[in-house]
């Protein structure tokens, strides 16, 4: 058994994929590790015909490296003019650098994919920018204020988890995937604003959130936060990428501290007896449910429908749908994810304290 398994592993390395069985027993959960090689990793675009790169079981878990924008081409000492004309490279897809996808073997269309953010461990720099409004009048929410464009780069101090903004102002990292999607939904609607949703080759632009999650930019989707998505393709097939390091709501000059990770691991699990129709996230201390579109008030429509159908249908104290209206409008914390995405987000957030006899529990995962 021995011999089999460093063979499997042996040949896993070979084709840049990592692996660690945590076992001999048949079923026992395994851990793999998927290295944002230049097979691994795609550049704004999502496509569900690509082989995957690794293929799990439920319950397994996975450390997925990742890369900062542009295939890790925005680093330190890249120039405004590079960061544009990489950013016209692209056209129509997003600046996103994307590793995966991972192929979940139980999941089907229908099902619900719950996957748990286990672990962070950014890299050692990161960066924000806002692209030249006079090039980009409508990428950031001030574009055209801002017409020469800015970048700042950013030494990340991993032991404090702390950069340094400028001397006297000193940012807490909280790192979390700006992006992370399971296979697009085959009936996602046409763009109502910016570029085409998919290229002639039938791809699907990294750019806009949606109900498989992508560019959600939804800052509490940190270490130990828990993401529902409902499945629409075989297999699940999940991506992640655009790696935060710190955002504020809003997001409002176009990106955060953007940075990438030596790891993020995850653990999916497929849920059968779980159906959600977008994407919504739990953590130690609230319940979060998303809504996107290029509307901000529809965003907020969908996302406080989502929470009132949640709260209704829970189990922990049932109430009816008026009563579930009422305490979103009494409790609920709507706020605005990112404005920068052509489709806008809104995150609704209902507090677990609120439950007689909620205990928060404890947790194992970790960003280092």
């Amino acid at each position: 058994m021995r011999t089999s398994i460093a063979l499997t592993g042996a040949i896993a390395l070979l084709c840049g994929i990592a692996w660690t069985g945590r076992g001999a027993a048949a079923g026992e959960p395994k851990h793999y590790v998927l290295p944002a090689t230049p097979e691994n990793v795609q550049w704004g675009w999502y496509d569900v015909r690509e082989k995957p790169r690794l293929t799990i079981h439920s319950g397994d878990t996975v450390s997925i490296e990742t890369l900062s924008h542009s295939l890790g081409k925005i680093k330190p000492g890249v120039p405004m003019d590079e960061i544009v004309h990489l950013r016209k490279q692209n056209g129509g897809g997003g600046p996103h650098s994307i590793t995966g996808p991972i192929y979940v073997e139980e999941a089907e269309p229908g099902d619900t994919l719950e996957v748990h953010i286990l672990k962070i461990v950014p890299k050692d720099f990161g960066f924000n920018f806002n692209v030249p409004g006079k090039d980009f009048p409508t990428v950031g929410l001030l574009a055209k204020q801002f017409p020469d464009g800015f970048v700042r780069y950013f030494k990340l101090d991993l032991a404090r988890m702390q950069t340094e903004f400028k001397p006297g102002i000193i940012i807490d990292l909280k790192p979390f995937p700006g992006t992370f999607a399971v296979g697009v939904d085959p009936d996602e609607p046409p763009a109502k604003a910016g570029p085409p949703i998919h290229d002639e080759q039938g791809r699907t632009s990294t750019l806009r959130p949606w109900k498989n999650g992508s560019n959600m930019d939804v800052n509490e989707l940190q270490a130990g936060a828990t993401l529902y998505f409902p499945v629409f393709q075989k297999g699940g097939l999940i991506w992640t990428g655009d790696s935060h390091c710190r955002q504020g709501n809003g997001e409002v000059n176009l990106t955060a501290l953007e940075c990438s990770y030596k790891e993020i691991e995850i653990r999916p699990v497929v849920r059968k007896d779980l159906k959600t129709d977008w994407p919504r996230a739990e953590t130690r201390t609230d319940y979060i449910f998303m809504g996107f579109d290029e509307d901000l008030n529809e965003a907020m429509k969908i996302a406080v429908e989502q929470t009132v159908h949640w709260l209704a249908t829970q189990t922990i104290v049932p109430m009816s749908r008026e009563e579930a209206y009422s305490l979103t409008s009494l409790v609920g914390d709507c706020r605005v994810s990112q404005v920068v995405d052509i489709r806008k987000g809104i995150h609704c957030m209902i507090p677990k304290s609120i439950f007689v006899g909620y205990k928060p529990r404890a947790s194992k995962a970790a960003a280092h």
